[in-house]
């Protein structure tokens, strides 16, 4: 085996979270052809899928999801056409069993009559002694089309093992059954740590009635990272209930900008008049990035269910902050973004100022430059969260930008590790009664919290000059389209920096033919 590749698979059981990040992102970057080599990957990689922290698992899955593509096609090159189902069901190799596995449920979706008759028993022997985590996953997806809805307690047991795979098809097969008995095993999956779980647990159990649901979906949009709420957004879209709209609504109004796209066409999943005006809204009166969104989902929306406006709606609600029939009337009295009030503010008082001591049109000028490239610098940070979002969500592949997005997710874990020092120690001084407490209240800050207030600020600051860094980097990249880095995500921030880019090009010839007839004079 590789000496790097060595190194990696060390790094992968580190203390460290932010190394064993790391080196499951690598993992999920490198190709491993030699068999040996791959099969002690894949074995330490299905570790790491149960690692405590999320980052870990979620690239430690990526990785397994691309060794498992480049398998199958390994296989479907070589053995899998020329040796009989029968014979690769008992074959040593998992991957020949898995790709015999794969072929019945093909055969099973396809309704080949003989099917079922042929493998059904044989299926069902193999999964109670099938200890590779790979090819139990995919004979309990190929079993749901081999079972009756009476029969998926031979499934429920797998709700509980050790492999996030294996527990996340199980849910699926559940809900494909109909199997109202193991609805109370399904709320124990709520709780799970893979949030993709949790997701399809909630996707499940509302196909079974259960409104409860909302609570644990709530908690994931709530949640800080970007996958967790994708996830959420994911299982609401597929919940036609009152509540799921409202939720997905709400999204679309308060997130992120990848959260928010998400939400927003998530809602053209619904042939709701409720969701059709809050569309109509958004594309009209919302910022420049959800316009697109909002236009993109009613145009879905179009294809799916016809041109004409839908007519009825399920949403109960009919408070105006969750029920939005009168979106576009409301939208036109509500300044449209934070940041748009902040630079009108400015602008006001900018004018009242060069009213009042009658500045010249030069340092008028000068001032709407500092205001342009302060908005611009704010605007290139936006674009760095969201290039961040996507490194999060393993879709970065370019050197630079890794680099960086490895850079944050250091300055983060610092970030954590000191805020959770001052929260340690404002929970100490928060015990021994009320006195204790007011004593404590007024009494001046120890050296040791004032270092630690310090550090979170000095790697904050150093975190909003990296997203700084990594906006600038990718906006170059998206201009030049270089490593056809062209995300779908960023086409209406870029857009956006043009047009900001063009505002501050023509103020700076203002300012230069301000200085020519200065020299002149």
């Amino acid at each position: 085996m590789d000496v790097k590749i060595k190194r990696l698979l060390k790094d992968l059981h580190n203390t460290d979270d932010d190394l064993r990040t790391l080196s499951a992102m690598t993992l999920m970057k490198l190709d491993f052809p030699e068999e040996e080599t791959r099969n002690e990957v894949v074995s330490n990689l299905i570790k790491a899928t149960q690692d405590e922290n999320i980052s870990v698992r979620f690239f430690a899955r990526k990785a397994l999801d691309k060794i498992s593509v480049a398998e199958k096609l390994m296989v479907n090159s070589t053995e899998g056409a020329t040796i009989p189902i029968a014979d690769r069901l008992i074959s040593p190799n998992f991957r020949t069993r898995l790709s015999a596995v794969m072929d019945i449920k093909t055969k099973a979706q396809k309704n080949e009559k003989d099917v079922i008759a042929t493998y059904k028993t044989k299926l069902l022997e193999m999964l109670e002694t099938e200890d590779h985590p790979f090819v139990k996953a995919s004979l309990i997806s190929c079993l749901k089309y081999f079972l009756d809805k009476e029969e998926a307690s031979i499934l429920s047991k797998f709700l509980s093992d050790l492999d996030n795979r294996v527990r996340s098809n199980t849910i699926e097969a559940i809900e494909y059954l109909k199997a109202e008995e193991a609805i109370p095993s399904l709320f124990s999956a709520l709780s799970d740590h893979d949030n993709r779980i949790r997701a399809g647990a909630a996707k499940a159990l509302q196909s079974f009635g259960e409104e409860k649901v909302f609570t644990e979906l709530k908690k994931m949009l709530d949640s800080p990272e970007e996958w967790m709420k994708g996830s959420a957004i994911y299982a609401l879209s597929h919940i036609q209930a009152s509540e799921a709209i409202k939720m997905l609504m709400d999204a679309a109004r308060k997130s992120s900008p990848d959260t928010k796209t998400k939400a927003v066409i998530a809602l053209a999943n619904y042939c709701d008049s409720t969701v059709y005006s809050f569309l109509k809204g958004m594309s009209i009166n919302a910022d420049e990035a959800s316009k697109e969104s909002a236009t993109k989902a009613l145009k879905l929306m179009e294809e799916k269910y016809g041109k004409e406006p839908p007519h009825t709606t399920i949403v109960t609600d009919d408070n105006p902050e969750t029920s939005v029939s009168d979106n576009n009337e409301k939208a036109a009295d509500t300044p449209k973004e934070s940041s748009d009030i902040a630079s009108t503010v400015t602008r006001f008082f900018r004018r009242g100022k060069e009213e009042a001591i009658g500045l010249s049109n030069k340092t008028a000028i000068n001032f709407a430059l500092t205001d342009l490239r302060k908005e611009i610098d704010e605007h290139v940070l936006d674009v760095g969260r969201t290039v961040y979002d996507l490194y999060q969500g393993g879709e970065i592949e370019t050197t630079d930008l890794l680099s960086v997005g490895n850079e944050i997710l250091r300055m983060n874990y610092f970030i954590q590790k000191y805020s959770e020092q001052q929260n340690e120690k404002k929970s100490s001084s928060s015990e021994g009664g009320f006195f204790a407490q007011l004593k404590s209240f007024f009494s001046p800050k120890t050296q040791e919290q004032k270092k630690s207030a310090s550090q979170t600020e000095l790697f904050s600051k150093r975190r909003d000059d990296l997203l700084l860094k990594l906006g600038r980097i990718a906006l170059k990249k998206y201009q030049d389209e270089e490593d056809d880095f062209k995300p779908k995500t960023l086409e209406s921030q870029y857009l956006t920096y043009q047009k900001l880019a063009e505002r501050l090009e023509k103020e700076q010839k203002l300012l230069d033919n301000s200085n020519a007839e200065e020299a002149q004079k």
